[in-house]
């Protein structure tokens, strides 16, 4: 499966190549004839491109237009609020990698409680026949769908073979047996494995944001950071990691710090903050847009006695990073 990277992104949806449509009652794509995938997508890790480069390929060997189908917001956050799922990557990121891999339309179907209580024969019938056209259906082996999951895998094929729709279920993508999912790329973001992320999503784990000021104590000790104001809803989890900032489209080895600078704050008092210093970098990006990849644990934060001792740990780590085998330019 070959690796796809995604530069800097905004969160309008805009794209050259591809189409962005909003599912909406009677919403149809027109006259087109179309292969269609369905599913979250969040991430867009190994196993959604290894499916979704299906799709491309039956499309262009079929003359069908290629559909990417996803929710916003995620199912499970409005279903199931108490669990505050927290997606690996916002919806224009999932736009901008989807058109990566070639797709003619990216159906976003806003979800609701009034969706969910669709039956899989309504489903089907108002979405994937009348708006999209389907002529061929793919889906993950574990897709379900309709009021209370009642559609299933064996429900889908009776619908698809009563209105002529070919149907194709991709099984679970692997490595070293563990089945690429995205719940297992959270947790390994949530618990410092970025680099099983990176395996599984085929790309390092990365937040993009805005640059703010901060209280300036890195640069008044010899180490300037630019401190992320990001929306991504998943966060690493909190320690010091070798990671790699772009820039204006110009990528810079960093070291970045995740939590809330204990030597300096009282825990449980500051929110969770993104620090990052850039080696060999000397600009002003107040208010500039950059992107944190984040390409492996350190160690975690520690709470130092002085500011000596702290200048000393981090002259430390930007030895470690210079030592670093960095895995791109």
């Amino acid at each position: 499966m070959r690796k796809i990277s995604i530069s800097l992104v905004t969160t309008m949806l805009y794209f050259d190549l591809m189409q962005i449509i909003w599912g909406k009652k009677n919403h149809a794509l027109g006259p087109y004839k179309t292969v269609v995938t369905i599913g979250n997508f969040d991430g867009v890790h190994l196993g959604h491109q290894a499916l979704i480069s299906r799709v491309k390929s039956i499309s262009l060997n079929r003359g069908l237009k290629s559909v990417v189908m996803t929710f916003e917001p995620h199912p499970t956050n409005i279903l199931f609020p108490e669990k505050t799922l927290k997606t690996i990557t916002s919806l224009g990121e999932r736009g901008q990698l989807v058109q990566i891999l070639g797709i003619d339309f990216f159906y976003v179907q806003p979800f609701s409680r009034e969706l969910s209580q669709l039956s899989p024969e309504e489903f089907f019938r108002q979405i994937l026949i009348s708006n999209l056209g389907v002529q061929i259906l793919l889906v993950g082996h574990d897709f379900s769908f309709g009021k209370n999951r009642q559609g299933t895998l064996e429900v889908l094929g009776k619908l698809c073979q009563s209105h002529g729709v070919d149907l194709e279920v991709f099984g679970p993508f692997k490595i070293n047996d563990e089945i690429v999912s995205s719940s297992a790329i959270r947790r390994a973001v949530e618990t410092t494995n970025v680099v099983k992320a990176e395996k599984f999503l085929g790309r390092p784990f990365s937040l993009i944001g805005i640059v703010e000021k901060g209280a300036g104590r890195g640069k008044k000790i010899g180490f300037p950071t630019a401190n992320l104001f990001t929306t991504n809803e998943l966060l690493p989890s909190t320690g010091v990691y070798f990671t790699q900032t772009e820039v204006h489209g110009t990528s810079f080895r960093s070291l970045t710090n995740v939590g809330i600078n204990p030597t300096f704050n009282t825990p449980n008092k500051r929110p969770i903050q993104i620090e990052t210093f850039i080696l060999d970098f000397d600009e002003d990006i107040y208010g500039d847009q950059i992107k944190v990849e984040f390409l492996e644990y350190i160690r975690p934060e520690i709470k130092f006695s002085s500011v000596e001792d702290l200048i000393s740990k981090i002259k430390e780590d930007v030895e470690r990073a210079m030592r670093y085998q960095w895995k791109r330019k």
